[in-house]
């Protein structure tokens, strides 16, 4: 006996999108900004060592307190925002994707320009 009445079954369909080129290169840029941040945010802090030879009456900059402390946080906050930057350029599409990534490479640098300026100076 055989029922007519049964319900069919709607064919399963992949209907994920094939990865592109684009996606692949938004991830490998990604990783790469990641690797960037990680490499700033655990080294670039050590900037501060620059204040070991600082005496009592040192008028360097890196000699106060205040620049120690930025050049001893900028660089860990700009890893941070540059990481977000970094995941949010690898899930999103467009100019954003391309934005983000771009904004990211460009926060750390300026972070160890600036870290590298107080240091030296």
């Amino acid at each position: 006996m055989i029922n007519d009445q049964a319900q069919s079954v709607p064919p399963v369909r992949d209907e994920a999108r094939p990865v592109t080129g684009s996606a692949v290169g938004r991830i490998f840029g990604g990783l790469l900004v990641l690797a960037f941040a990680a490499v700033t945010g655990l080294f670039a802090p050590l900037m501060v060592m620059a204040s070991d030879s600082c005496s009592e009456g040192d008028a360097r900059m890196i000699c106060s307190a205040g620049t120690q402390q930025i050049v001893g946080t900028l660089p860990i906050a700009a890893a941070f925002v540059a990481a977000l930057l970094a995941v949010v350029g690898m899930g999103s599409r467009g100019a954003a994707a391309i934005g983000c990534l771009l904004a990211a490479p460009c926060l750390l640098v300026l972070a160890w320009v600036v870290s590298l300026a107080l240091a030296s100076a």
